[in-house]
């Protein structure tokens, strides 16, 4: 077993003991589910831990016809392997999304490939600021809760959260990921952050693939990514700005 594969058997075990130590209810139904899960986790991690390994090392060296090929090799289960990507990289792996992204476009067409991209990052999103969020309540907030700082973001989160968020995944330079941890560290309610995740990434995926979909290789789309992506995001950015001040104005 690689260093990789080991990670993420890991990861998942204690992602499962910590379910299951939030259970309320102890009782035997619960504790067989657990016991249920736990083994059907590990049958299936080590049936494909070969396979897990390969997808990570591709992931660290960054190689986009690779990930290509690795989404491909999946058959049938290459929507479910797309996923499961979108959520690695948004929580451990230093991969940018839109190689998957582009890659969806590529496989999936221009609709699926949008469709599945947007439930990858939404998952992603979900389980990076949950870690967050957790940590935070947990173990953080009573010892930030006398913090001016804290008390600053408290406030800029509660009020004006949505707009920050929003506007930060409008900016295709932004970490996704860094924006997610950054959220669940604040006082923004989940829904929103979701809602304005969803608002934000919808149209630079929909750019990224219609431009993976039109493109022979995804070589090309590297160049094409970063000029579109970035006027897009300016364009989008100036656009909430103008509208802003014509409501201001209008007050």
């Amino acid at each position: 077993m690689g260093f990789y594969s080991f990670l993420i058997l890991s990861f998942g075990i204690l992602i499962l003991i910590f379910l299951y130590l939030k259970t309320k209810n102890k009782t035997i139904k619960n504790n067989l589910l657990f016991l249920l899960l736990l083994i059907g986790y590990l049958t299936l991690f080590f049936l494909f831990h070969h396979q897990i390994e390969k997808t990570c090392e591709i992931l660290i060296n960054d190689n986009p016809n690779e990930i290509l090929n690795i989404i491909r090799s999946w058959g049938l289960a290459a929507p479910v392997i797309s996923v499961l990507l979108m959520v690695l990289q948004a929580v451990i792996a230093p991969l940018p999304a839109y190689l998957i992204t582009a890659a969806n476009g590529i496989i999936f067409g221009f609709l699926w490939g949008i469709v599945i991209s947007l439930i990858g990052a939404m998952l992603g999103a979900l389980v990076s600021f949950s870690i967050t969020r957790w940590f935070y309540n947990n173990y953080a907030k009573n010892k930030l809760k006398e913090s001016k700082t804290q008390a600053y973001i408290e406030k800029i989160s509660s009020k004006h959260g949505f707009k920050v968020i929003l506007i930060a995944r409008l900016i295709p330079l932004i970490s996704f990921d860094l924006i997610s941890y950054a959220a669940g560290a604040s006082s923004i309610k989940i829904s929103h952050f979701l809602l304005a995740t969803f608002i934000g990434m919808l149209p630079a995926t929909i750019l990224y693939t219609a431009i993976a979909n039109k493109v022979a290789a995804i070589e090309q789309y590297s160049s094409q990514f970063v000029i579109y992506s970035t006027l897009l995001a300016f364009i989008l950015i100036i656009a909430w700005l103008i509208k802003n001040s014509l409501s201001k104005n209008a007050d």
